[in-house]
């Protein structure tokens, strides 16, 4: 019997509920893990970014922690933020309306940013956009993020004297830039935010409308600057295709970068240590328990369940190994050759293919359904519903011959009975065949 042939029947319900279940795990955790990687390779994301820099010559790595860097390996780290509030978590929206409005992606703790600032030259780029903005690929003034919010993150950054974060009013508003080689670029900016930039130094825009600009750093060692980028328009992937956006970018990046790769930061912890030797440590078992931590755990739990199922139903399907013949088997055997020796003698061959058809049916659904289901599945119905699957005029036929036997009388020529177990053996030996 071919593996096409074989009944679906309970085995293949679980099995079949078993393989979705594995596939529903899988796809919980591929959706879980590419979450982020979505948003950096949305509107307002920088996966752009890294790819033109690299293109350029200059060695930029997307970061997402999971180990430490020496702090002398670092050029300039950048930092993007999907995140207004730096002191609180964020609230999962429960509406699509939420979802739309939200102003915070993901958290970026302040305390590990000032003390990243602290070790490494930064780039900081303040949000701008809502998740609407990501998610409907529209850029409208109404999913912009609330400039009094964006300026709160900015004062945890560099305090308070820096001043407000404003929008423009008009739609495109154009920066000159002046590019390390000498020439004039123009980056071009739609809805621009800028910052007053009250204490810091101007790199794109003036005082009191600076689109980029070095401030002081909040919190850290005397004269600790972190540059600020008030627009991530900039810089992100939706706005590297207007006018010159991308080569200021690259021009301020280099300009900016001590020896080292540029890390564009995604990781909301503190991964810099000082000294490149920081970095050799002896191996732990939490290395090995990242590889078992979510969302990588529900990859093992839908393996495991698979496996279960498979072992179980291996286990109900084939039975265990069969204990040798015991003298009640045997008993029992030569039983039933008496019987059967008695009904020919006394002309009853009717009586005997009668007895005969359930042993050959219980025969046949042992080799269909296997030792597990003999008993379960061994009647005349379970038979016919197989054959009718398989082939329907079969399954008629068989049905005809069944209940033909059935109004036979008990006293039948022997000839006669002959040809009805040949009849009835020829279809489930057809029902049995293998085609291969």
């Amino acid at each position: 019997m071919s593996r096409a042939d074989q009944p679906a029947g309970p085995r293949g319900d679980i099995l079949l509920i078993g393989l979705i279940l594995a596939i529903a795990f899988g796809a919980m955790a591929y959706l879980s893990a590419q979450s982020k990687q979505e948003l950096r390779q949305s509107p307002s994301g920088f996966d752009g970014l890294a790819d033109w820099l690299n293109q350029e010559g200059i060695e930029t790595r997307p970061f997402f922690g999971g180990w430490s860097v020496p702090a002398d390996s670092v050029g300039l780290a950048i930092i993007p933020l999907y995140d207004a509030d730096l002191t609180a978590p964020r609230q999962r929206p429960a509406t699509t309306e939420e979802l739309l409005a939200q102003r915070d992606e993901y958290d970026i703790g302040l305390r590990a940013l000032l003390t990243k600032a602290a070790q490494v030259p930064m780039l900081v780029i303040l949000p701008k956009w809502r998740s609407g903005m990501r998610l409907t690929g529209l850029a409208h003034p109404v999913l912009t993020i609330d400039p009094g919010d964006t300026a709160s993150a900015l004062h945890g950054i560099t305090g308070a004297d820096v001043g407000a974060v404003s929008l423009a009013a008009e739609a495109f508003t154009r920066f000159e830039h002046r590019m390390s080689g000498g020439e004039t670029r123009t980056a071009t900016l739609y809805l621009a935010q800028t910052m007053e930039g009250r204490g810091c130094r101007p790199i794109l825009g003036e005082v009191g409308r600076m689109l980029l600009g070095t401030c002081p750093l909040a919190v850290g060692p005397p004269g600790s600057t972190v540059v600020v980028l008030a627009d991530p328009d900039l810089f992100n992937n939706h706005g590297l295709r207007l006018a010159e956006n991308a080569w200021i970018a690259r021009d301020v990046v280099q300009t900016l970068a001590r020896e080292g790769a540029v890390y564009i930061d995604h990781s909301p912890s503190n991964w810099i240590v000082p000294g490149r030797d920081a970095v050799e440590r002896e191996r732990s078992w939490e290395d090995l328990a990242r590889f078992f931590a979510y969302p990588v755990s529900l990859i093992w739990l839908a393996v495991a369940a698979v496996m279960a199922l498979a072992v179980m139903r291996s286990g109900v399907r084939f039975g265990p190994v069969p204990p040798e013949q015991t003298a009640l088997e045997v008993s029992r055997a030569q039983v039933i050759r008496v019987r059967a020796r008695l009904l020919r003698l006394t002309g009853q061959d009717g009586a005997l293919l009668s007895a005969y058809v359930p042993a050959r049916l219980a025969a046949t659904a042992r080799r269909l359904f296997g030792p597990g289901y003999a008993r379960r599945a061994s009647d005349e119905a379970a038979i016919l519903r197989h054959a009718g699957r398989r082939d329907p005029a079969l399954a008629q036929r068989l049905e005809a011959l069944l209940d033909r036997i059935r109004a036979l009388p008990a006293t039948l020529a022997a000839a006669e009975a002959i040809r009805y177990v040949d009849d009835l053996d020829v279809l489930l030996d057809r029902l049995t065949d293998d085609p291969r």
